[in-house]
């Protein structure tokens, strides 16, 4: 029997928060990450921690231990706050940014966006959109940013779930610098991403607690992957994205 090396997995999307009816906090994070055998995720805050009151959001996902890496956001309608306060989580440690355009109120290819998507470049971050929910968070917006900013990656969170996703291989391959997360979506979207693109522009992501770490995973696992592309949805990418060492 050949030997596979064990795969450290990251959870390259959950929230930390509370919203409507979800709510997780880092303790409980930590045992579902334990739990599912994951042993980094990457948190985003939620409900008005994402839209209003964004400095208290990035402290809790920035605090959130050492296994939790923060993807930062501010509403970019904020303007020089905005950049203030990602610059400071910078300095803090955080691994990207997070915009949710239907939560904070704008198109992807908005001008309010831009300086915040300059500050991401400047700082080396991934940016990681929202998309699925009709119609700021477009798919097709998303792509267009990429296309306009070749130096910086993008993430798809979420898909396009649950009406977009079908746009994504497409847009995949013109623009080389987007990448697909796999939270909220079935087994087939991934399985065609990785078919038509190849495994380096997908990564895990669960988006936890709207969906669960397990049956997330369970989605990705039951795929028919060699051990090598496994490897690179479940960990390399999101660890050569986001910086995680």
């Amino acid at each position: 029997m050949a030997h596979t090396t064990p795969i450290d997995i990251i959870d390259a999307h959950v929230w930390l928060g509370e919203e409507h009816h979800l709510s997780l906090n880092a303790p409980e994070l930590i045992r579902r990450m334990d739990d599912a055998k994951v042993a980094v995720a990457v948190a985003r805050p939620m409900g008005a921690e994402l839209a209003v009151v964004n400095a208290r959001g990035n402290d809790r996902v920035l605090a959130a231990g050492q296994r939790v890496r923060g993807l930062v956001t501010a509403n970019p309608w904020f303007g020089d706050e905005a950049i203030a306060q990602l610059q400071k989580c910078r300095d803090r440690g955080a691994v990207g940014l997070y915009l949710h355009p239907s939560r904070q109120g704008f198109m992807p290819t908005d001008p309010v966006v831009r300086p915040l998507i300059t500050l991401a470049a400047e700082l080396r971050w991934p940016v990681v959109f929202h998309t699925g929910t009709y119609i700021q968070s477009d798919v097709l917006a998303v792509a267009e940013v990429a296309r306009r900013n070749p130096a910086v990656t993008f993430v798809a969170d979420a898909a396009g779930f649950s009406d977009m996703w079908f746009e994504l291989p497409d847009l995949l391959g013109q623009a080389p610098n987007l990448m697909l997360c796999t939270s909220l979506i079935w087994g087939r979207a991934i399985a065609t991403a990785v078919q038509l693109h190849g495994p380096s522009r997908v990564m895990f992501g669960s988006g936890e607690p709207r969906d669960r770490i397990a049956a997330a995973l369970g989605r990705v696992q039951r795929l028919e992957l060699s051990e090598p592309q496994r490897r690179m949805l479940l960990c390399d990418n999101a660890r050569r994205v986001f910086g995680i060492g």
